[in-house]
Formats: C-alpha cells, sequence, structure tokens
C-alpha cells in the first residue's frame, strides 16, 4: 500500500515538472516577417511578427532596434518563446484594448537588407 502511494506521488510530481516545462522552448523560425505598424504615439500599435500568415506580439517589443521601423516588412529569422496566451495592448483610437497571441523574442536576424 505505502509502495502505490508513493508511485503515484512519484508520478504526480513528473506530471507537473513536464506541465510545467511547456511553452519554454525556444523556437526557431527562418521565414518570419517582422511588421512595424507604426509609433504608439501616433495611433500605430508597434511590432508584430508573422509566423506561417499568423501574426504574433512580442511582449519585449523594445528590445527590436529602431532601425527596424520601416513601411515594408522585413524578412528575418527569428527565435522565440511561444507564451501560450493572448497580449492585450491599446493602440489607434479604439476604445477597447486589442488582442494577439504572445511571443517574446530571444533573438532576431535579417535575411536582407533594410530598405
Amino acid at each position: 500500500m505505502r509502495l502505490r502511494k508513493f508511485t503515484l506521488l512519484i508520478s504526480l510530481v513528473l506530471i507537473l515538472i513536464i506541465a510545467c516545462d511547456e511553452g519554454n522552448e525556444i523556437i526557431v523560425e527562418p521565414n518570419a516577417k517582422l511588421i512595424w505598424t507604426g509609433s504608439y504615439d501616433v495611433d500605430g500599435c508597434g511590432f508584430f511578427v508573422e509566423i506561417d500568415s499568423v501574426q504574433y506580439k512580442p511582449e519585449n517589443e523594445g528590445i527590436i532596434p529602431p532601425e527596424y521601423r520601416t513601411s515594408e516588412p522585413l524578412s528575418i529569422t527569428v527565435q522565440y518563446i511561444d507564451l501560450l496566451y493572448d497580449i492585450e495592448y491599446n493602440c489607434g483610437d479604439l476604445p477597447e484594448a486589442q488582442k494577439s497571441k504572445a511571443i517574446k523574442l530571444t533573438s532576431m536576424d535579417l535575411n536582407q537588407e533594410l530598405p
């Protein structure tokens, strides 16, 4: 009986450890697009990263160099962590917050020259 309880306890602990690790892996995407929609100060929505036609909002977009603020999307290789939740942000003159899938950037390289 004791052995059964101990085995059950160990199994539960292992399941919790594995579940907590989900979403923490760094994902590499060599064919992403970095999209600048304008400064928040002038009703823009900042940066988005597009991967497989899905737009993600980097929670740490402040680390993106200002020279990447271009009118055309930039081709990038990005390393990121999928945060597995939506992030809310306010932009434009919309009365309610917008939502997008959230990511955390860990590394980003241009696949092209800056325009």
